[in-house]
């Protein structure tokens, strides 16, 4: 039995796998920007709360009290309000 053409379609496949270029893995930030973002909006007649959604997770609840409190966040992960006095 000659080995030496099976060798030789061995040493092929190798040389055709190696000389392949690696893919780069995806940047996060060009992973972030293909994900759909959304803002869904919900009002009644005492406050407005709006939700930022991106991939289908939400990212910020905002709240807009309609009786001149001031707005508001609530943290996604755990539900507490966050007050943002100044933004800037």
């Amino acid at each position: 039995m000659r080995l030496h053409p099976y060798l030789c379609a061995l040493c092929v496949c190798a040389i055709t796998a190696c000389s392949q270029t690696p893919q780069a893995p995806a940047d996060a930030k060009t992973q972030a920007s293909l994900e759909r973002s959304e803002t869904l909006v919900t009002e009644d007649s005492s406050v407005r709360i709006e939700e930022t959604r991106v991939g289908g997770q939400i990212r910020r609840i905002r709240v807009f009290p309609k009786d001149g409190q001031a707005p508001y966040d609530i943290d996604p992960v755990t539900r507490q309000r966050l007050w943002k006095i100044a933004e800037f």
